[in-house]
């Protein structure tokens, strides 16, 4: 069996893609807003350099690179909280395809089941993935993202 067809051709390995698309595209859009406001902020800070005394250039450069790290950090922790989400979905989806490799191979007599990739040679007729997909997408259209 190809697994990584039968996740990535299910209708719920699809349905995951999707949702990481929006969340990512989301995301993104999000933090460009950010930054286009965290580089207004520097201009203006860059601006007053001539204005203010010193040691108020220095404390609001420093403020400045404080919330910068803590930008960089929510963002960091964003994209990790993300990823971790598609981990789990597709997690979610390879218990499910287990489970009906399971008993597609006690209803079928079919005492071994490898990963299509781990094989360097065989006949095209032992392939199940087709079979596998059929019956995935019959069990689980969508799989939501936690």
């Amino acid at each position: 069996v190809d697994m990584n067809f039968s996740i990535n051709s299910s209708k719920a390995g699809n349905s995951i893609n999707k949702q990481m698309e929006n969340l990512v595209s989301k995301n993104n859009l999000e933090y460009e807003k950010l930054e286009k406001k965290l580089l207004e902020e520097e201009k203006n800070i860059i601006k007053k350099k001539n204005v203010l005394d010193a040691q108020k250039y220095e404390a609001e450069v420093l403020a400045f690179r404080n919330k910068i790290n803590n930008f960089k950090s929510e963002r960091r922790n964003k994209v990790e909280t993300i990823s971790k989400k598609n981990v789990d979905a597709k997690n979610e989806l390879v218990k499910i395809i287990t489970k009906i490799l399971a008993e597609y191979s006690a209803k079928n007599e079919i005492s071994l089941v490898l990963n299509k990739e781990s094989i360097i040679l065989g006949k095209k007729t032992i392939d199940i993935s087709d079979n596998i997909l059929e019956l995935l997408n019959d069990e689980i259209k969508n799989i939501k993202l936690k």
